[in-house]
């Protein structure tokens, strides 16, 4: 009896403790209920804005959705189009900007939204942080590619917008390196959004007047390298003058590989979409930055997370190339696969919202049907005529539905289209059909009889 006793306290105290820290007998044998997603519920938004005529584009984004898919997070990118919509930061934790509508910092500001540079200092705002690639190591990199090939005659800078982010840093970085050798004579040619025919007229100008002196041109981004290479291709000497970029890309890669360029700077794009997803989230779970510098800015110093850069040249263009391309090929995919989703919903929600409404027609005209009771009395069965008929007319409504599909058997749209006909019928030929369907069915049913026999 004792032993009984015994085991009920012990089941009893088991159920108080079980009571007392909020678990159930169903939290123990685990929980069927529990769900990594929460798509019913409330996602986290994170806003992005990116520059438009950033060749890495695509490597950025990757790398913020390859992260943003592993949690659930919504990442609403913000094009010019969307930028311009009312309030287009609705519901977003954070805003990450590397160009764009300005007037998405000012909505920040007003709604109080926490917002990360990438890359750029975007002028008169109010930043947590900034995310960029080591611009001054990246100079020193151009520079050295060059000297590794030519130790004296004139270098040509095309330096970048000198009110852009990281601009003292490059030239600060290749004059570090080519000051070291006495030889060589520099001319700096700067560029402009608003002055980059200046700067293409100013370097043909210079090979011009100095055909046979100069041995060399260092482009701090991709737009300057394409233009540089431009006018050596014109002016027939990209066989002759050796070119480096200070950017690379899909495009700059294969330049190289075809013997155009021979020397640019991996910035890694992938990595700045990493890092600026990661710091987005720890900006909006109010976490410590993992800081290893910080940048001068109007505000004073800035937080920043400096990404590390390489100097691509001939013995790793190969694996550089492979790695661009195939993250490239994948984001392109991802992005298609993307829209394609979008717009089957969007069709799906079309195509529902046309059913709601012809069912809506639907109960309209089932409704003035019945308030028109005694024309229904006057149509009586089909095929029957009416006594007195002079004129008989048929209206033929017809309704297409077109799907389309995309690769995978996915409706990506939907299309629907009506026509209707009205024709004059002859109330001689009905009253011949009327007959002739009464025969057969007369006939059906002697048949039906036998049959039974």
């Amino acid at each position: 009896m004792s032993k009984r006793v015994h085991s009920l306290l012990v089941i009893l105290s088991l159920c108080l403790s079980l009571t007392i820290t909020g678990c159930g007998l169903q939290a123990l044998l685990g929980n069927k209920n529990k769900s990594s997603s929460t798509k019913g519920g409330t996602e986290t938004v994170i806003a992005v804005s990116l520059d438009e005529e950033d060749p890495n584009k695509l490597l950025i984004t990757k790398g913020i959705d390859d992260l943003a898919k592993k949690e659930d997070v919504q990442v609403k990118y913000l094009d010019k189009s969307a930028a311009a919509k009312e309030s287009p930061l609705k519901g977003a934790k954070v805003l990450i900007y590397q160009g764009g509508d300005e007037k998405l910092l000012k909505s920040a500001e007003t709604e109080k939204i926490p917002v990360l540079a990438l890359s750029q200092l975007p002028v008169g705002a109010k930043l947590v942080g900034i995310i960029t690639p080591d611009q001054e190591k990246a100079g020193e990199l151009m520079a050295q590619t060059l000297v590794s090939k030519v130790a004296e005659g004139q270098v040509i800078i095309l330096q970048g917008d000198p009110s852009e982010t990281g601009f003292q840093e490059r030239l600060a970085g290749n004059k570090a390196v080519l000051s070291k050798y006495p030889k060589i004579i520099v001319q700096n040619i700067v560029s402009s959004p608003d002055s980059e025919s200046v700067a293409k007229q100013g370097l043909v100008d210079f090979l011009q007047k100095n055909p046979d002196k100069v041995q060399g041109i260092l482009a701090h981004t991709e737009k300057l390298a394409v233009l540089a290479n431009e006018v050596l291709k014109q002016a027939q000497l990209d066989k002759k003058i050796i070119l480096v970029g200070g950017q690379a890309s899909v495009s700059s890669l294969e330049r190289m590989s075809k013997g155009a360029q021979v020397g640019d700077v991996d910035t890694s794009p992938y990595l700045q979409g990493v890092n600026a997803y990661q710091w987005a989230q720890k900006v909006i779970k109010k976490e410590s930055l993992d800081v290893n510098n910080s940048i001068t800015s109007e505000q004073g110093e800035i937080p920043a997370k400096i990404i590390q850069v390489k100097a691509v040249t001939s013995d790793n263009l190969a694996v550089i190339q492979k790695s661009y391309t195939k993250t490239l090929e994948s984001a392109e995919q991802e992005k298609k696969q993307a829209e394609a989703k979008d717009k089957e919903k969007k069709g799906a929600q079309a195509s529902q919202d046309q059913g709601d409404s012809k069912k809506e027609d639907s109960q309209a005209g089932d409704k003035q049907g019945s308030s028109n009771g005694g024309e229904k009395q006057a149509e009586g069965k089909s095929g029957d005529i009416p006594p007195g008929v002079q004129k008989v007319t048929e209206r033929i409504k017809t309704e297409t539905t077109r799907e389309y599909f995309d690769e995978q058997g996915k409706v990506i749209g939907t299309e629907k289209t009506e026509n209707e006909q009205v024709k004059t019928v002859p109330p001689e030929m009905l009253k011949q059909q009327s007959e002739q369907s009464k025969q057969s069915s007369q006939d059906q049913g002697s048949e039906s009889g036998k049959e039974k026999k």
